[in-house]
């Protein structure tokens, strides 16, 4: 009977160990895990105890939730842990309204054809400065004035 009990006993041992012999190790699992991944470029995984974590930068919240979705079909992960960022929207452009006035007030300018005349903005006020007939005066600063800036200094010598 001893002889039956020590049998029983290391047939029992020798199952256990391969039942426990069977479930994935974490650096197979991480393998894996790297694999099904390859397509989300910036996603770095550790797997420890059958718990898989992800780390890094995508590109937006849909690449996001389908590398945690793509983690947790692979087999032997038991849960997914996700420390995956998306960076922030870009700022958007501002545009300078002192560039757009500078652009404006030189396109007056020209649209009257005063070769001699320079304008400069700061601030929203516009500078003008150069040569100019009396008669074309009031026409320029008619035109200026509906561009709306905040002052004009006529710095401008007249003819």
């Amino acid at each position: 009977m001893n002889n039956i009990s020590r049998s029983l006993l290391a047939f029992l041992l020798v199952g256990l160990l391969a039942f426990t012999g069977c479930k994935p190790k974490d650096a197979d699992i991480e393998k894996s895990l790297t694999t099904a991944l390859g397509a989300y470029p910036g996603v770095q995984v550790s797997v420890k105890e059958g718990v898989a974590t992800l780390s890094g930068e995508v590109a937006d919240e849909a690449t996001r939730t389908a590398a945690e979705a793509a983690a947790k079909t692979v087999k032997g992960v038991k849960s997914v842990t996700s420390n995956l960022t998306v960076p922030p929207p870009p700022a958007p452009v501002i545009i300078n309204p002192d560039t757009t006035l500078q652009e404006t007030a030189n396109a007056a300018i020209s649209s009257l054809s005063l070769a001699k005349v320079q304008a400069t903005v700061q601030e929203g006020v516009i500078t003008l400065t150069g040569e100019i007939k009396k008669s074309e005066l009031q026409g320029l600063m008619v035109k200026l004035n509906e561009l709306k800036p905040k002052k004009i200094e006529n710095k401008l010598t007249i003819k």
